[in-house]
């Protein structure tokens, strides 16, 4: 087994960590089911950080320690019920980057945009 003595404990070897705030937890708490495991309050400048669990994936959200207007994300989640989500993320204000379809390796995709930029890839992987 590798030595990851270097990481937190609960963090994966690569972590996403996405831009955005409160608002953005609560998007991911409606659409991926997000748990969270570390509020974060905000500082005297309004920065904050929070650290959340989709599924077994670990994920950081933050505001201003790290983020930089210039800077964008997509991140891939694999979600149990591709087209649910994709109508949940859309109610919770996202808009649509490419709408549902079925790929030739088997997954059924679809591309949403949060309010803060940040892109997410949808999937659910189907028999082929």
């Amino acid at each position: 087994m590798a030595d990851t003595s270097y990481k937190q404990d609960g963090f994966a070897i690569i972590t996403p960590y996405i831009y955005g705030g409160v608002k953005l937890v609560d998007f991911l708490k409606n659409v991926f089911g997000a748990e969270v495991k570390h509020a974060g309050e905000p500082d005297a400048e309004g920065r904050v950080h929070c650290e959340l669990k989709i599924g077994d994936s670990p994920v950081m959200i933050g505001n201003g320690y790290f983020a930089d207007s210039s800077m964008a994300s997509a991140t891939w989640v694999y979600v149990p019920d591709v087209d649910a989500t994709y109508k949940r993320a859309l109610s919770a204000g996202a808009t649509s980057v490419r709408d549902l379809a079925d790929y030739p390796w088997g997954d059924r995709v679809a591309g949403i945009k949060d309010s803060f930029g940040n892109t997410w890839w949808i999937a659910t992987h189907k028999a082929k």
